[in-house]
């Protein structure tokens, strides 16, 4: 951007509002995360697209108000499942947040496995758009 630009710590970004369920990104998962929304709004799901912007401080308040609208959450991370920013946020929701849910956290994440090096490979491991598409699908069906 032209001139000073200043990052609020703290404090996520709201970059999309819906009702049916919340996803939770950060970094390169958000791009992302952009094209599933637009994906799902065409399939009649509308969600919350919160981009945390910063870890630490975590925006505690506005995870747990989207999760309070929409009683669903799907956390992106591209990161491995275990020691993660997607299972820190999962444990979060889970003590804080849990009697909003409607649904399990869902958590979209790399492998629990080594980084590929091959380009091809190295897609086939990182979250995508379909496979955020698919946990927010999954979690919108649980019944």
């Amino acid at each position: 951007p032209d001139g000073e630009y200043i990052l609020p710590f703290g404090k996520a970004a709201l970059l999309n509002e819906g009702n049916d369920v919340t996803i939770v990104a950060m970094g390169r998962m958000v791009l992302f995360a952009e094209k599933s929304v637009a994906t799902l709004k065409g399939e009649g799901i509308n969600c919350d697209l919160l981009d945390l912007r910063t870890t630490s401080p975590l925006d505690e308040d506005s995870i747990l108000d989207s999760i309070e609208k929409t009683g669903r959450v799907v956390v992106v991370d591209e990161s491995t499942p275990r020691c993660s920013l997607a299972s820190d946020i999962a444990g979060f929701i889970a003590s804080h947040g849990f009697s909003s849910l409607k649904a399990p956290v869902a958590q979209v994440t790399s492998p629990h496995a080594p980084v590929p090096f091959a380009r091809e490979l190295e897609r086939a491991y990182v979250p995508s758009p379909d496979s955020i598409s698919a946990a927010v699908r999954k979690v919108m069906n649980y019944k």
